[in-house]
């Protein structure tokens, strides 16, 4: 296929990470009869590790041959979703897989509320943009769907892009509004600038500016969409932190199994920054990991930082 894109280690960890995790998924639901998988950024085959130049599977991929298997797949992609429901089509016959051409943010809400997924089977969520790119609405309708049928949420797992959301946020202070936008529209309020003024005012360091962005996020998926749980873990290399991936569910089940997931994948994470470090080398590539633990500790999120609740604490 065309557009072939290269990915880091840290890609080949998350891929592993999310294998691992929708195992444990399904088979925990093999009680039920249906299952439904969303991927809300699927993308398209043809990714390769930038180390190796080995082929990596995309998160739909995984989902396919994940056992026991998903009932239901419905995958989201922007610019390409024909030559993907191509190429998942002919390798994957005969599943309920259906590829959806548009943003996803726009999409969502009328696939959900088509009638062919059973709104009480256990569903995961799959939320991997490049960029700021999902907004607090989506993330609302996935919360949502399941509420009138089940006592149980969607399962969610999502990308929060803190540095490129640190890209656009300027510490000059001068924002454009677009810009503005696009992060209020992330987070659903504009609660996130709080951090920001205190950023460019140097109150404030830039991985704590990180740590509130993160638990911005985290409380509001908790106290506003209403999931009992959620879990983040930082993900980053020798030039910083990348991005954080963030777990919601309100299945203590879940918990239990992604807090598991994160402590054991946070111990592989060294191991696999140091094969990386290893094949870069070897083509004569320089090549660092990051010096900070891998360590992963579950802690609920804080008020959200300026918040009345915060300084009362």
């Amino acid at each position: 296929m065309s557009g072939e894109r290269l990915w880091g280690w840290w890609t080949e960890w998350k891929l592993e990470l999310l294998r691992d995790y929708l195992s444990a998924f399904t088979t925990a639901s093999k009680s039920v009869s249906e299952t439904t998988y969303l991927d809300l950024f699927a993308g398209t085959p043809g990714s390769r590790s930038r180390e190796t130049r080995e082929p990596l599977q995309s998160g739909a991929e995984i989902a396919l041959e994940v056992d026991p298997p998903f009932t239901h797949l419905r995958l989201f992609e922007l610019t390409r979703a024909d030559e993907l429901a191509a190429d998942l089509g002919s390798r994957f016959p005969g599943r309920d897989l259906e590829v959806i051409q548009g943003d996803c943010n726009e999409e969502l809400r009328a696939i959900l509320a088509k009638g062919d997924l059973p709104p009480w089977a256990p569903t995961f969520a799959f939320i991997d943009p490049d960029g700021p790119d999902c907004w607090w609405s989506t993330l609302r309708t996935i919360a949502e769907f399941k509420q009138s049928t089940s006592k149980y949420k969607v399962e969610l797992w999502m990308l929060f892009p803190h540095a490129s959301m640190t890209r656009l946020l300027k510490k000059t202070g001068t924002l454009r509004p677009d810009f503005a936008d696009r992060i209020t529209r992330v987070f659903g309020t504009d609660d996130w600038q709080r951090i920001y003024k205190e950023r460019v005012r140097g109150r404030i360091r830039p991985r704590a500016a990180r740590f509130e962005y993160v638990n911005l996020m985290r409380w509001r998926v908790e106290r506003i969409l209403g999931y009992t749980y959620t879990h983040a873990y930082t993900v980053r290399t020798s030039r910083g932190p990348l991005y954080d991936m963030i777990f919601a569910t309100d299945h203590s089940a879940g918990h239990r199994i992604m807090g598991d997931t994160y402590r054991k994948f946070a111990a592989r994470f060294p191991q696999m920054a140091q094969e990386a470090k290893q094949r870069r080398s070897a083509q004569g590539v320089l090549f660092t990991v990051a010096p900070e633990s891998a360590e992963y500790r579950h802690e609920p999120p804080l008020a959200p930082y300026g918040s009345p609740e915060r300084r009362r604490t």
